[in-house]
C-alpha cells in the first residue's frame, strides 16, 4: 500500500504547542469575532462595530507577522503550525472576500466584484484538487510556499484592508481611494492567476519526477541483471 502524506518544510512534532502556534490559534479564534463585527457593523449607522472589525483585522495581521518572527527567532517550528498558519490566512481571506462582495455588507462603491471572488476561489480550488489528485497518484506531495503564492496572499489581505478602510462618499479623497481599490482588484486577479499556474507547474514537475524514478530503478535493475548474466557467461566460457 502506498504511503500517503503531505510533507512540510517545518521541523518538529505536532505536540507540544509553541508560542507561534498559539498566536496562530488566536487568529483562528478571532476570525468569528471579525466576521460577526463586520456583519453587525454593515447595518449600523454609527459604524462602531465596523471599526471593531477593522481593529480585529489589524490584530490578526499583526499576530500573523509575529508568529512567523517568533518561529524563526526561537526556532519553534512545528508541523501543526506550518499547516495551521496558511489555513488561518485562507479562511480569513475567503470569508472576508465573500462578505465584502455582498451589497448589504460592503461599503458603497467598494463591493468586491464577482470576477475577483471567482479568481481567488478558483485558484484555491484548483490547487486543492491538484493536491488531492497528486496525493492519490504519487502517494506523497511536498507543499512549499512559493514567491507568487506569498505575494498573492499579501495582496489579497491588502485588498480586504483597503475595502475595510473605504471612506464615506462625502470624503474628498474617496475618488482616489476608489481608484486604488480598483487597481488592487486587477492586481490581485492577475497575481492569483499567475500563482495558480505556478503551483500547477510545480505539481506537474512532482508528477513527472515520480514517474521517472520507477523507470530509473527498473533500468538500473535490468542493467544489473544484464551485467550479472554477462559475468556468468564469462565464467562459463572460462571453465
Amino acid at each position: 500500500m502506498a504511503d500517503t502524506g503531505i510533507e512540510t518544510d517545518a521541523r518538529g512534532s505536532l505536540w507540544p504547542p509553541t508560542w507561534p502556534m498559539g498566536l496562530t490559534m488566536l487568529r483562528l479564534l478571532l476570525l468569528p469575532v471579525f466576521l460577526w463585527a463586520l456583519l453587525i457593523g454593515s447595518n449600523q449607522p454609527t459604524r462602531s462595530y465596523w471599526h471593531m472589525a477593522v481593529g480585529v483585522y489589524v490584530l490578526m495581521a499583526v499576530t500573523d507577522k509575529l508568529d512567523g518572527y517568533l518561529a524563526r527567532r526561537l526556532g519553534q517550528t512545528s508541523r501543526l503550525g506550518a499547516i495551521l498558519d496558511p489555513v488561518a490566512d485562507k479562511l480569513l481571506i475567503a470569508c472576508s472576500v465573500m462578505l465584502l462582495s455582498l451589497e448589504f455588507v460592503a461599503p458603497r462603491h467598494f463591493r468586491i466584484p464577482a470576477w475577483v471572488v471567482a479568481t481567488i476561489y478558483g485558484k484555491d480550488l484548483i490547487i486543492a484538487i491538484g493536491t488531492i489528485a497528486l496525493l492519490s497518484v504519487v502517494g506523497t506531495v511536498r507543499i512549499a510556499p512559493r514567491p507568487l503564492g506569498k505575494a498573492c496572499t499579501v495582496l489579497e489581505l491588502a485588498m480586504v484592508f483597503a475595502v475595510l478602510l473605504a471612506p464615506d462618499e462625502k470624503a474628498r479623497w474617496m475618488p482616489a481611494w476608489l481608484v486604488l481599490v480598483r487597481i488592487l482588484w486587477w492586481v490581485v486577479t492577475i497575481v492569483a492567476a499567475l500563482a495558480c499556474a505556478d503551483y500547477v507547474i510545480q505539481g506537474l514537475r512532482q508528477f513527472t519526477a515520480s514517474r521517472r524514478c520507477p523507470r530509473a530503478a527498473d533500468s538500473g535493475g535490468k542493467a544489473d541483471e544484464q551485467a550479472s548474466a554477462d559475468s556468468s557467461a564469462e565464467v562459463s566460457a572460462a571453465r
